[in-house]
């Protein structure tokens, strides 16, 4: 009897222990930026999946930048920018989407994010000309992903 109450509690305990999220599951995930087509002319959009692996290195998988229609034949632009815990930034190269307003857009694959101070938190960037200023840009930046190995709980 206790053997069998023993085993039932136990076997409790490991699938409660697998439901439980991890720090991973809870800081990692899609982010997004759009600027939605304005003035007759087309906007943009970035995506990645957003993955912390440490406190200093972070992946952007699949980051795909998409050109919005209508076709205007304006450059869309995107970037990874991360914010470092003494407080100075960084930011990956621009990379653009060279598909025309298609509804793939230009996927980079894997960016990767590695050096030697810890990272607080990362967003993605959009970039779009804005065809009514002289070299006018329009930006949109995603939401903050914050490391969860270096603000566990936030």
């Amino acid at each position: 009897m206790k053997t069998r109450i023993l085993g039932a509690a136990l076997g409790t305990a490991v699938l409660s222990g697998l439901l439980v999220a991890s720090p991973a599951q809870a800081k990692d995930g899609v982010s997004s930026a759009r600027v939605d087509p304005f003035r007759g002319h087309g906007g943009g959009s970035v995506r990645a999946t957003v993955d912390f692996v440490s406190r200093t290195k972070v992946r952007f998988r699949n980051f795909t930048v998409r050109d919005i229609c209508p076709g205007d034949n304006l450059p869309v632009r995107a970037r990874v920018h991360w914010k470092h815990t003494d407080g100075t930034n960084g930011r990956s190269a621009w990379k653009s989407d060279t598909n025309g307003c298609g509804d793939d857009g230009t996927n980079f694959g894997t960016i990767t994010r590695t050096g030697s101070k810890s990272i607080s938190r990362v967003y993605l960037e959009v970039s779009v000309l804005d065809p009514g200023g002289i070299s006018q840009r329009v930006y949109k930046l995603s939401t903050s992903r914050y490391n969860q190995y270096v603000h566990p709980g936030r």
